[in-house]
């Protein structure tokens, strides 16, 4: 008898205990599903009531003034970072970046962040007077520009070779990567003829023009042409084009044959 009744005892003591266990996992469980109704949907319902969103407006190539005010409009602020950038394509002044991108929905009153283009980069031509051709082009590309043509020209005092000025001339401003014309001095050049290009002419007719600046006709050495050039065309002359040279001057001629 005393077997039965702790037998009794047992199995009501695990049945108390087996429904205390399913209910805390259904407390749980509840729980679990609550949290994510909140979070789901009761929260975004609560905040929607008290927050408003709107599209950011497209504002890139606005003028400032125009810019501000399509912000307003649309319920945004705005902030202009201290720093522009350098731009070819969107005029100086102009709204070049924005953030948020244009388009993206944001909560009103959000700050939009804008950059000023600078517009075109221009730099200062430097003053190469003075300057070997070497330090010219070295000059030149420090600078960010490129040296163009050279441009040989007389000059009583500065050596042949030296750089007597530019084209633009120094101190004018020009956009970053233009090219800029080098005049090198050909040195005193009284009484002397500059030598012209003949190159692509051809031969027969050099002769009068040689003869109008006083210049005879030298060695004629022919050879043939790697691009295809007629027979009698003008490749090269000796001394070089752009050089000043003293009357009767027997320029050499490399023509294709």
């Amino acid at each position: 008898m005393d077997k039965v009744k702790s037998f009794l005892k047992k199995l009501l003591h695990w049945l108390k205990s087996s429904v205390i266990v399913k209910a805390i996992i259904v407390w749980v469980i509840g729980l679990v599903i609550l949290a994510i109704v909140v979070d789901k949907i009761v929260l975004p319902i609560f905040a929607g009531s008290f927050t408003s969103t709107g599209e950011v407006p497209a504002l890139e190539g606005l003028s400032a003034e125009a810019a501000q005010a399509k912000l307003d409009s649309a319920g945004f602020k705005y902030e202009w970072l201290e720093e522009g950038r350098y731009n070819s394509q969107v005029p100086a002044g102009m709204v070049l970046v924005q953030m948020p991108a244009a388009g993206r929905i944001a909560k009103l009153g959000r700050t939009v962040k804008l950059t000023k283009s600078l517009g075109i980069r221009e730099v200062e031509i430097p003053d190469l007077r003075g300057k070997s051709q070497k330090q010219a082009e070295i000059s030149l590309t420090r600078a960010g520009l490129v040296q163009g043509e050279i441009v040989k020209g007389a000059h009583a005092s500065i050596p042949r070779g030296v750089v007597i000025r530019t084209d633009p001339m120094a101190g004018n401003k020009v956009r970053l990567g233009d090219t800029v014309k080098v005049v090198i001095s050909a040195g005193a050049t009284t009484g002397k003829v500059m030598l012209p290009s003949f190159e692509g002419e051809m031969i027969d007719n050099v002769y009068q023009k040689l003869e109008q600046l006083g210049f005879r006709v030298g060695k004629i050495k022919r050879v043939k042409g790697e691009n295809g050039e007629m027979s009698g065309t003008v490749l090269e002359t000796a001394p070089k084009e752009g050089d000043y040279l003293k009357p009767d001057t027997k320029i050499d001629f490399i023509v294709a044959d």
